[in-house]
């Protein structure tokens, strides 16, 4: 994977490529809504182009449009010029971050000090109430370590799940403690506290290990970019010998069964990041789901299309998404199912906002966890 260019001003080759053809348009969900020239990236890339000349100023109202890119990346699969547009807008967004107040603010409150701080404490607090689960497992098949991501941080029960459900595929689970995977401060353009923990993270890999594995999309998304931004030819090299691998498509591998404990019907939100990767197949998860026993699944209609998650930076950015928001709204009613399961803590999150809604919103990994038995 290439390094990416971390400025702006690097990418005036790229800017100028754009033929402004326009199919970009008919990947962009936000756009399909709102039909905003602004807010897909063929109008994203003619204010960018116009800052790179020195016409335009990298401003607040620049940065609210790049805000409201979703970051889904799609239109990147479609351009015939093959730009990848979302590393564009992460270089823009980056520019901002650097010289703006508002990027002071993220700067303070995404800093060690204050985001590192209260999530190592609420960890800790959280680890209180929580039993500790200790590995029994002798002569194991594989040694894998789990990026549970800072939701675990917040529920270390599911570790402990998921540890007990690795021991039973015969498999022994690394203990480590790594820092959150650094997807906010991408998203945000604190280019230089996603760069930290990366190295950060990198450094903690041990050297023998068979499966990295995460449960959250987007987790598993930012650490495959971390090869991209960093500079360290060690950490590189020690990054290239690993493969991330998503903890669904293992269970799937290892046809792993479940029965849900109380008859239920399910659907089923594919985030965009388990899409931005060309080569990813969401089979697996749909395989995982039809193997528990005593649920009925009702795929929805658009299960793949945008949440609008990552295009909530701020509350002025709430009423531009909000199309976005109704349609899957309206695509989780028309399932009737009593629950809606994905693989990403963005969009539980995002999903959790779609008030109204009698669907209880679970992440995958915690449905299995609180209403299934492995069978």
């Amino acid at each position: 994977m290439a390094e990416v260019k971390k400025n702006l001003s690097d990418y005036k080759e790229e800017l100028h490529r754009c033929s402004k053809c326009g199919i970009c348009q008919a990947a962009c969900p936000l756009f399909q809504t709102s039909g905003n020239e602004c807010t897909v990236s063929r109008g994203q890339f003619i204010m960018l182009n116009g800052v790179v000349k020195d016409k335009l100023k990298l401003n607040k109202n620049i940065n609210k449009y790049l805000d409201l890119c979703l970051k889904c990346n799609r239109c990147t699969k479609l351009c015939p010029a093959e730009i990848n547009a979302l590393d564009i807008i992460l270089a823009a967004k980056s520019d901002y971050f650097k010289h703006s107040f508002e990027g002071k603010i993220y700067g303070f409150l995404e800093s060690k000090y204050v985001f590192g701080f209260a999530l190592s404490l609420v960890e800790k607090i959280r680890k209180i109430f929580t039993r500790r689960y200790k590995q029994n497992i002798e002569n194991p098949s594989a040694k894998a370590i789990y990026f549970g991501g800072c939701l675990n941080k917040l529920h270390p029960d599911v570790d402990n799940y998921v540890k007990e459900l690795l021991n039973k595929m015969g498999i022994e689970v690394i203990d480590v403690d790594f820092d959150c995977c650094g997807m906010p401060f991408l998203t945000t353009g604190n280019m230089d506290r996603f760069i930290e923990v990366a190295k950060k993270n990198i450094e903690k890999l041990p050297d023998n290990f068979d499966y990295f594995l995460t449960d959250c999309a987007s987790c598993n998304w930012a650490w495959t970019q971390y090869i991209k931004y960093i500079d360290d030819d060690k950490l590189k090299e020690k990054l290239s010998k690993i493969k991330t691998k998503s903890l669904y498509e293992l269970i799937a591998e290892k046809n792993i069964k479940f029965r849900a404990i109380k008859h239920t019907t399910v659907t089923y939100h594919k985030p965009c990041h388990e899409d931005l990767d060309i080569q990813n197949d969401d089979n697996y998860i749909e395989k995982i789901i039809k193997n528990i026993e005593n649920i009925d699944y009702n795929k929805m209609d658009g299960c793949d299309e945008c949440c609008g998650f990552a295009g909530f930076e701020h509350p002025q950015t709430l009423g531009k998404i909000k199309p976005v928001f109704d349609k899957k709204k309206e695509a989780i009613k028309k399932s009737k199912s009593d629950y809606v399961l994905t693989s990403c803590a963005g969009c539980l999150i995002s999903l959790g906002l779609l008030t109204g809604l009698r669907q209880k919103i679970r992440r995958l990994i915690t449905f299995l966890k609180d209403k299934t038995e492995i069978l």
